[in-house]
């Protein structure tokens, strides 16, 4: 069966002045009532067991059915109709997001080296606004203006709407968002803010010795849950500071059918004109009426997603860079489906080859440049919503890592983040889209959230 499948994670860490790592344990993405949350604020003074709120997440839709029955069924004309509600919602209060995700893919997939990049913008959209939630004065400010929300309340209702337009568990998708907290268990921590984080954000806390090999372990294998075990190169070193006051991870698991498939049978072999040289590749085949998108910088088509968006795949022009793209606000009102120009509705024999991508980048300097910037600095930070006990609580490490995989049954994908504080009708003409040079690629959910964009430069 033809899939993708997604799993971006973003995880923030808060140091007193130093620095460390922050706490985690395996949360359970457990479906139960959306607006359910059982709460147990950590004892301050626990030197034991891990303690925590845990936030209880949405039900799954036709539990137990296969995704052939649940399609076919009246239980998805019901759920689609309460769906769309949600995705309408959502693309109405993230009207004013748009010079967010350019500023991010700019920062994030654009760079010197000749190497393939790759992230979630939704994810750290969403984690930044949980940090958002525990900081306070100018360093939220920042925050608020990186995110392009007026104040705090215009962003709750908007990751509020996110979250509920992006968490689908029914037989055909599944996009799983997942959010916890790691705190000390000899620190109190201010209960309504912790709460306000499981309401909003179903974001579960837990409690534990900071730099303990116990917490370690948590914390790799709550990552390793809920990225799918895609991550396991870089989460098992990821550790936990003794100077860590929280830690914020954000995760999400993304899976879902192409509507109309790729036939193994026509993959064949051919040649990739990389940046690095060129490169036999295993190249998939398929033809397809559709929208063909066209400026003097590139062409691009786009493969929709049973129940769940579509995935884009936009070829730079000769003479223009295919890092451009990342920045390119055409290119941008293709994904967020604000595209006004003349479109072509051609035959297209589509050639997508198999790649596999990874890498890890330092957040640190892009936070920066985002005008993230009180936040990293002890002596300026305000992370006071979060606790009284503390002096001098600020982001000093900032991490993202993610993979990208694609074949014949779709695409795998994982990311996470560390930060540290311390025209319609009969077509008229046929045209081939083929992806043997470096390409963009942006996976667009219904409420046009970018869940996954990035660049391949190369494939081995």
């Amino acid at each position: 069966m033809n899939k993708i499948t997604i799993m971006p994670l973003l995880c923030a860490v808060l140091f007193t002045a130093g620095c460390g790592t922050g706490p985690a344990e395996t949360a359970d993405p457990e479906k139960e009532t959306p607006d359910s949350v059982s709460t147990k604020i950590p004892d301050e003074q626990s030197t034991g067991e891990t303690q925590m709120i845990q936030a209880v997440y949405p039900a799954s839709e036709a539990e137990n059915v296969s995704s052939e029955a649940f399609l076919t069924g009246e239980s998805h004309w019901d759920w689609w109709q309460e769906y769309r509600e949600a995705v309408d919602t959502s693309r109405e209060l993230q009207q004013d997001m748009d010079d967010y995700y350019a500023a991010i893919q700019k920062e994030l997939l654009i760079t010197d080296e000749v190497r393939n990049t790759v992230c979630s913008p939704l994810n750290i959209y969403i984690a930044l606004s949980a940090l958002s939630e525990v900081s306070d004065g100018n360093t939220r400010a920042q925050i608020l203006d990186v995110l392009q929300a007026p104040d705090i309340n215009s962003l709750r209702s908007r990751a509020s709407a996110l979250w509920n337009a992006n968490y689908l568990d029914t037989p055909a998708v599944k996009s799983l968002l997942a959010d916890s907290l790691w705190l000390r268990n000899d620190t109190a921590y201010n209960e309504e803010t912790l709460q306000r984080l499981a309401d909003i954000y179903y974001a579960s806390s837990f409690s534990g010795q900071m730099g303990s090999a116990d917490l370690n372990k948590q914390l790799q294998e709550w990552t390793d849950k809920n990225t799918g075990g895609q991550l396991s190169d870089y989460t098992k070193d990821m550790s936990l500071d003794e100077r860590t006051i929280l830690g914020l991870v954000s995760a999400i698991y993304f899976k879902a059918s192409w509507t109309d498939r790729f036939y193994p049978e026509r993959t064949d072999t051919a040649v990739f004109h990389g940046a690095a040289g060129d490169t036999d590749v295993q190249m998939m085949h398929r033809d397809l009426m559709t929208s063909l998108y066209q400026t003097e910088h590139f062409r691009a088509v786009g493969l929709n997603l049973t129940d769940s968006g579509t995935m884009y795949f936009f070829l730079p022009k000769e003479g223009t860079d295919v890092k451009d793209l990342a920045a390119d606000r055409d290119v941008l009102s293709i994904c967020r489906n604000t595209w006004t120009k003349d479109t072509a509705f051609p035959i297209v024999h589509l050639s997508v080859p198999k790649f596999h991508i990874s890498g890890k980048t330092d957040l640190l300097e892009s936070l920066r440049n985002l005008g993230i910037t009180d936040a990293l600095n002890p002596d300026l930070a305000d992370f006071t919503p979060l606790t009284n006990e503390a002096d001098q609580i600020f982001v000093n490490a900032a991490e993202h890592a993610a993979m990208v995989e694609i074949d014949e049954e779709g695409v795998t994908g994982a990311a996470y983040t560390e930060l540290a504080m311390a025209g319609a009708g009969m077509p008229q003409e046929e045209t081939d889209f083929v992806l043997d040079r470096p390409f963009f690629f942006s996976v667009v959910s219904p409420d046009n959230s970018l869940l996954f964009s990035g660049i391949v430069q190369t494939i081995e």
